[in-house]
């Protein structure tokens, strides 16, 4: 049931048309992408792509760096398996409740002007988090966190995607995947850096000791305060204000990009035509309420995605992303937790071998002394930051090898949605990821305690499965017409 337009009315124009008694000659008029195209490829472009990386890795550090503080704030915070898998979990039930607000609004309202103010509210609840007293206080702060952050790592790869010409896109995507990776590696060696030092100090007035642990929250944020202030230099992106009828604007940000590319003076533009898939988006305001137009935008811009010609692409890329963000962020949440175990194992039994889930049974069954009492751990074992760091370095090594696959479930996200339905379709992408982080990250922990072996098992078979779904991906829905220049550089 399609709801009844209200305040705001989106309506698509498809690009080509052009009216009768307003045809341009040819010489008058250019596509967006030659225009994007003689802006060149340089400085603006690594910059951008620098910070997108920073983005992601930001959204990493925030929603996994928790793995690292569960087995040292157990005491502190009444932590048990069930409670350890919420904590794990619940960030990515905020960025499920979020996805489809941010992709409206980033749709409607601009990338940049969702991206910057989500990412420093999400570090202003992340410095509350450091300061929690008790573990429901800190389960709903980490819910807001979540909420928030949602917002700049789903739109990121549309606003990163279109600042790129088809060609060099997928290659702004590896890199800004590259330095996602090397932000997953860099964790470890903060968690090692921050979470095993000795100090400690009292708060009266909250009833806290602050510990290690909760500085380390602060340090994960930290890298969204500096992208979101970073974003207060970088413009909105001018393929969606071209699609949003700010032509002026758009040339104004194409001219910026150009004298930092070139160093040259402004380039010249003349009227810009929109890309196929570029459909103008005209605010109509009405008597409605806000509510009403946003509920029914947001089935516009939701329904379309299962429209027939786009139903296999949702398909395929939110089965694949739910169940690799089950496996992948499932397993990495209770990572540290399981090393820790083994670390603790070796360390207290020298020269007895054990299989790892034995490991992991012993530890859960001794978790609790005989009065009543939870076993408190400190500090992290010295291998379980070494162990964490080797499957980072693995991690990011893989990129070298997975090429197709960040291009498949990056790059091809964006380039089979035309730009009003981009970012909708990133975040609800995103969105059915983040379940499956929310149901592995529970799952995971109900398993561990009692079926170890079972855990692996269902992960090497998800993941072949998704590798082959993978293979049945269309191609882009650009009509690539004409031959493109390969000048890149100025």
């Amino acid at each position: 049931m399609v709801l009844p337009v209200s305040v705001q009315e989106v309506s698509v124009q498809e690009s080509g048309v052009v009216d009768n008694d307003k045809k341009k000659r040819p010489d008058e008029s250019i596509p967006y992408s030659e225009a994007l195209e003689r802006t060149k490829f340089g400085r603006f472009n690594y910059y951008i792509i620098i910070l997108s990386g920073l983005v992601l890795s930001n959204v990493l550090l925030e929603t996994s760096g928790v793995a690292f503080i569960m087995p040292v704030a157990q005491c502190d915070l009444g932590l048990t398996n069930f409670r350890k898998g919420l904590l794990s979990a619940i960030g990515y039930v905020g960025m499920i409740l979020s996805s489809h607000l941010w992709g409206f609004l980033a749709d409607t309202k601009g990338r940049r002007r969702v991206i910057r103010p989500t990412i420093l509210a999400s570090f202003v609840v992340t410095l509350f988090s450091s300061f929690a007293t008790n573990f429901w206080l800190i389960l709903i702060l980490r819910l807001l966190n979540g909420f928030f952050i949602s917002g700049g790592s789903a739109t990121i790869y549309a606003y990163l995607g279109e600042f790129h010409m088809d060609r060099t896109r997928s290659r702004a995507m590896m890199g800004s995947a590259f330095i996602f990776a090397l932000g997953a590696m860099c964790m470890p060696f903060l968690a090692f850096i921050v979470i095993n030092q000795d100090w400690s100090f009292p708060l009266p007035f909250l009833g806290i000791i602050y510990k290690p642990w909760r500085l380390f929250i602060i340090v994960c944020g930290i890298t969204g305060l500096f992208c979101g202030l970073s974003l207060y230099y970088l413009p909105e992106s001018p393929k969606y204000l071209l699609s949003a009828k700010r032509e002026e604007e758009a040339k104004q940000v194409l001219q910026k990009i150009y004298r930092i590319n070139c160093g040259k003076d402004e380039l010249k533009l003349p009227h810009l035509l929109p890309e196929d898939d570029c459909a103008e988006i005209k605010i109509a305001m009405k008597s409605d309420s806000l509510l009403k137009t946003f509920l029914n935008t947001m089935w516009n811009q939701t329904i379309p995605l299962f429209h027939k010609k786009y139903l296999r692409s949702t398909l395929i890329v939110c089965t694949t992303q739910f169940w690799i963000y089950l496996i992948v962020n499932g397993l990495y949440m209770w990572f540290p937790h399981i090393i820790n175990s083994m670390s603790e194992f070796m360390n207290t039994h020298p020269g007895e071998n054990k299989l790892l889930c034995q490991i992991v049974y012993d530890k859960d069954e001794f978790l609790y002394h005989n009065d009543g009492s939870m076993e408190c751990t400190n500090k992290l074992e010295d291998t379980t930051f070494m162990y964490s760091l080797l499957m980072e370095i693995l991690y990011a090594s893989s990129f070298a090898f997975l090429g197709v696959a960040i291009n498949v479930l990056g790059a091809a996200t964006v380039e089979l949605y035309p730009t009003q339905l981009r970012a909708m379709a990133m975040c609800i992408s995103l969105m059915m990821g983040r379940v499956g982080s929310v149901v592995g990250t529970n799952f995971v922990g109900a398993l561990l305690s009692s079926y170890c072996e079972l855990t692996f098992y269902i992960s090497c078979f998800a993941m072949i499965s998704c590798a082959f779904l993978i293979l049945f991906l269309p191609k882009s829905i650009k009509d690539k017409t004409g031959k493109e220049s390969n000048s890149n550089e100025c």
